[in-house]
This record gives structure tokens, sequence and C-alpha cells, in this order.
């Protein structure tokens, strides 16, 4: 049976496991499903009514975190979680890190700025924009630019979780109408420009 991931492609908890999955190569269908459907075959493997949810065979499990491990222990290929202890530490703490405070402001700006005008017809907060780009997001983006090396991947020698969720926020701040200033963090905008270009981002 195909694997299932049901989702839209808009969360980007659901376009980090879609980037899991293509990284790895492994076919799947996406089901289309937004977060708090109530449909009770959905409620039954999303008890929280949050996407994504991966099925296989008789099995599913939700969040996208989970999906990723499973996914990796899986289908060892093209691995996503470094082997050196102390690399494999550091990419799950860059992806703690993106999914908890990163996401936060950069999904801010798609609400503001993609989804509350273009798809729900209600007005953009400029407060609440100008607060996250002033105030929020500066010191994300310095600490990324801290960490973010010269070249190649953020951890290691090879694309990592760490990568598929910092890349992740940043596509869904672009929704938002927003790019980062190479000349104020110019280690990440490379690193982005180098992400953004590959195959298997492109098209996310």
């Amino acid at each position: 049976m195909m694997m299932k991931l049901h989702g839209v492609q808009l969360s980007p908890f659901v376009r980090k496991a879609l980037l899991a999955l293509e990284h790895k190569g492994i076919e799947y269908e996406s089901i289309s499903v937004f977060p708090g459907a109530e449909d009770p075959d959905f409620r039954a493997i999303s008890p929280l009514g949050k996407v994504p949810v991966l099925e296989h065979d008789d099995f599913s499990i939700p969040d996208t975190s989970v999906i990723c491990r499973y996914l990796d222990r899986l289908f060892p290929e093209n691995p996503i979680y470094p082997e050196d202890p102390r690399l494999e530490a550091t990419a799950c703490w860059l992806e703690e890190y993106a999914d908890s405070k990163l996401i936060e402001a950069c999904a801010g700006l798609f609400q503001q700025k993609f989804l509350f005008p273009k798809m729900m017809g209600q007005p953009t907060d400029d407060a609440i924009v100008a607060e996250i780009l002033e105030n929020k997001l500066p010191p994300l983006l310095d600490y990324f630019e801290s960490v973010t090396p010269e070249s190649g991947p953020l951890v290691g020698d090879s694309v990592s979780i760490a990568d598929l969720a910092v890349v992740t926020c940043f596509l869904q701040a672009r929704y938002g109408d927003f790019e980062v200033d190479g000349s104020t963090h110019p280690r990440l905008r490379a690193y982005l420009d180098r992400a953004l270009a590959s195959d298997v981002v492109k098209n996310r």
C-alpha cells in the first residue's frame, strides 16, 4: 500500500513531512484535509485534529516530527538524522527551535499577509505585522545567521531534519512577502538560496 499523507501543503508542518518524503524518494499519495476537520475517519487517526497524519498500510501516526523519524527508520536511504550523536542533537535542536519559535513569526506573516486577506477576506493587522518584523523576527534571524555555515547544509555534510524544518519556515514567510536580507544576514541568505534552488524544495 502506498503511503498517504493527510493535510494541505499550505501547512508548514505538512510541507516538512512532504520534504522528507521527497528527499527520500518515497512514493506517496497526498490527501487534502484541513486542520480541524471534523470528519470521523480523520479524527480517528488524528485525535487532536491536526495535520499532517501519515497512513502506511494498517498503521497511522500524526505529528510531523514523529512522521519524519518514522520515515527515517523505515527508509534509511538518504538519512535526515545524522549518525554522529552531537550532530544529531544539533539537528534536532534546530528543528525544535524552527518548529516552535521561528514558525511562530513566519506563520504570523503568512496569516496576516496571505491567509486573512487573500483567502478569508479579512484585513491585515498592520500592527501585528510590524511587531513581527521589528521585534520577533530580528533575534531569530540573528541566531540562525550565527549557526549557519558558509557553505553546505546546516549540520554536517548532508541534508538533515534541521534543513527541512528551517527551510519550511522561510517558505511560509515567503507567502507573507518576506525575504531574508542578504546585507544583514549574508550566510543565512546564501544558505536559503542554495536550499530553495534544490530539486526537492523548489516546487514546494
